[in-house]
């Protein structure tokens, strides 16, 4: 029998399912008079639910006008094009809720950390669940997912800071944290800045595997909480 989380679960993906129907038919010639009321009413209750369950909103249409509107723009010349979009839109959200329904454990500190990257942090969240994402997907990308790690702590302090330019090590440079502390995020994104795949592209493979991947994504949620409760205080 499933819990109570787990039926908020099953009725968020339902209804993630039923808005990504209404885009999809709208662009792809089967309008109705009734589909722009109906996907506001959806969006705006789906954008409440998302954020009760911690996941962040990757559609930021709006409307159904302004997803055509975008597609237009991005010249989505095809059906085809705009169903893969629709679909790769909450391809990430849809893959968790599928991990938590089968039981799968997140990863120990994951969950503290998305706790915290909320109010100005809450862009964040999208990066963040990726990170996790690529560990767990079919196939796995570990390397793509220890750059999301990496990322996820450098977005946090350039919200945090400010500075939406700088790099991770120079986004240390100006934050008050303990100097060992300070001095060990640097020796990380030197680390990985120097593995061929996180910066520029791999040309030769890469020995990284499962636990690497998940080394660096506890490191990083460690590092995320720690900054939040520093910089921020304990909200």
């Amino acid at each position: 029998m499933r819990s109570s989380a787990e039926k908020k679960l099953v009725s968020l993906k339902r209804r993630i399912e039923g808005i990504q129907l209404l885009m999809i038919a709208y662009v792809t010639g089967e309008r109705t008079p009734t589909q722009p009321a109906e996907y506001q009413e959806l969006y705006y209750q789906l954008d409440v639910d998302l954020e009760d369950a911690g996941y962040p909103n990757p559609n930021q249409h709006r409307s159904l006008e302004a997803f055509w509107s975008f597609c237009k723009l991005k010249e989505m010349g095809t059906y085809a094009d705009r169903r893969t979009y629709v679909r790769e839109l909450y391809a990430d959200v849809l893959l968790d809720i599928e991990r938590t329904l089968r039981r799968a454990p997140d990863p120990v500190y994951w969950k503290r950390a998305n706790e915290r990257l909320t109010d100005e942090l809450t862009p964040v969240r999208r990066q963040w669940l990726k990170a996790k994402n690529f560990i767990y997907s079919n196939p796995p990308d570990f390397e793509n997912s220890i750059k999301e790690s990496i990322n996820s702590i450098e977005s946090v302090l350039k919200v945090l800071t400010g500075s939406s330019k700088s790099t991770l090590g120079q986004l240390l440079k100006q934050v008050k944290i303990d100097r060992d502390i300070q001095r060990l995020l640097s020796q990380a994104y030197g680390l990985v800045s120097n593995k061929a795949f996180v910066r520029h592209g791999a040309t030769q493979p890469e020995d990284i595997d499962k636990e690497e991947a998940k080394f660096f994504l506890e490191f990083a949620a460690v590092s995320i909480i720690y900054l939040k409760s520093k910089l921020k205080g304990n909200t």
